[in-house]
């Protein structure tokens, strides 16, 4: 099996963990990954996400029933979309590497590489030492996501 090129001519497959953040709180955990000329994330279950996050979702992918998907704890696609319909890729700098902003089909997602705060436990340690694997994550979907000069 070869390399693929992506829709911006660059030739990566990108797979990492992500969370899809929504509004300041809100949170689930999932794979951010690339395949084919298509970028998927899958979430692992509903997260830190709220009814309405929940509901917001429902209403930028199409499926009404996704809350009940989610809140059966299994892996779920949220989108599975080619590479040209995926825009407005950021790395804003208060992320310190850590994060992007992309749009998928013109609809806007938010991604950290960094397990956010809320979703720790008072027993989980890593905190800081997930830094340099969150910010190593942004290197890889800054190239996966690279537009050719």
């Amino acid at each position: 099996m070869g390399e693929h090129m992506n829709a911006y001519g660059v030739a990566s497959e990108a797979r990492t963990l992500a969370w899809l953040m929504m509004g300041s709180t809100g949170s689930t955990p999932g794979m951010l990954m690339t395949a084919r000329g298509r970028l998927r994330f899958d979430a692992f279950g509903r997260g830190a996400l709220t009814g309405g996050q929940v509901r917001e979702l429902e209403k930028r992918t199409g499926r009404p029933t996704l809350g009940a998907e989610l809140d059966a704890g299994r892996a779920v696609t949220l989108f599975d979309a080619p590479l040209d319909v995926v825009g407005d890729v950021r790395f804003p700098w208060y992320h310190f590497g850590g994060g992007m902003k992309i749009s998928v089909a013109g609809a806007p997602y938010r991604f950290s590489f960094l397990r956010p705060q809320n979703t720790r436990m008072p027993d989980d340690v890593r905190g800081v030492a997930d830094i340099p694997s969150g910010r190593a994550s942004g290197k890889t979907w800054k190239a996966a996501l690279r537009r050719p000069a």
